[in-house]
């Protein structure tokens, strides 16, 4: 988070794809990236394997962040160079126009070499459409993050204020486990070791698309604490009302504990 109010976000993945589309239908044909950042549902986790661990708003969440900006700064480094392209409110600025075989092209403009990998998106939200709440709440961003550290396992993720010199480093060790150890940190817990069991099926079992998979990942440890916290996730999304994966734990839970005290004369 920026002093001015903007706010960037760097990563070191493979960087947004930085081609001419000859195929795209607009005139000058632009860049994937700029597809990415000004068109509805161009993103790229229409994949069944991306949204095992990437949820999102089906390739409208970034253009609408483009198009709610004064400006937008793109960077990428891929295949050896720097790119770079602006926008204002959602439209290109300074845009280069080249003839390629006799047809228009807008490519991004390169401006440097790196050995490096990754995308920049840096941002500075329009004040006169948010007219209230247009301040980044440090709190909020730390939050997430750290839920996205954990069910992430091995990623890491900073968050720097330079409003107040505020600065996180999260690195969720332990995926979900050491999340629900990290929740019960302060707390006197009932039994040492968490409760953790993960485990697929074959999508196509449940009605799905063939070849791809359903996972599912839980952990639990009780506390002395009168009220219980569930968490819910799907695709690093948080269901705050849970949904049908919860209904089928605590059904089976349930059912299994009732069965394992039966069996075992315990009531």
């Amino acid at each position: 988070i920026h002093a001015d109010g903007s706010l960037s976000v760097i990563d070191n993945g493979r960087g947004i794809p930085t081609r001419v589309k000859m195929d795209d239908k607009h005139e000058p044909k632009r860049s994937a990236a700029e597809i990415a950042l000004t068109e509805l549902h161009a993103g790229g986790k229409f994949n069944q394997n991306s949204y095992k661990v990437s949820g999102g708003l089906h390739g409208v969440g970034v253009s609408c962040v483009n198009a709610l900006s004064i400006w937008l700064k793109l960077n990428v480094r891929r295949d050896g160079e720097v790119y770079e392209i602006d926008f204002s409110r959602g439209h290109v600025q300074n845009r280069p126009i080249e003839i390629v075989d006799g047809v228009e092209v807008s490519p991004m403009r390169v401006v440097g070499k790196s050995d490096k990998r990754g995308t920049k998106v840096h941002f500075l939200p329009d004040t006169e459409i948010f007219t209230q709440n247009h301040e980044f709440r440090y709190e909020i961003l730390a939050k997430r993050l750290r839920e996205l550290s954990f069910l992430n396992n091995g990623v890491r993720i900073r968050l720097k204020d330079e409003r107040d010199g505020r600065e996180d480093d999260f690195s969720g060790a332990g995926g979900v486990m050491g999340f629900v150890q990290f929740i019960n940190a302060n707390k006197k817990v009932l039994h040492p070791t968490a409760f953790h069991a993960n485990g697929t099926r074959p999508a196509e079992s449940y009605g799905g698309i063939p070849g791809t998979e359903i996972g599912v990942e839980v952990a639990m440890q009780w506390n002395d604490s009168y009220a219980e916290q569930v968490l819910c996730f799907t695709n690093n999304i948080p269901q705050r009302d849970g949904g049908t994966h919860l209904t089928g734990l605590r059904a089976a839970m349930t059912r299994v504990i009732g069965k394992y005290i039966e069996q075992n004369v315990l009531a």
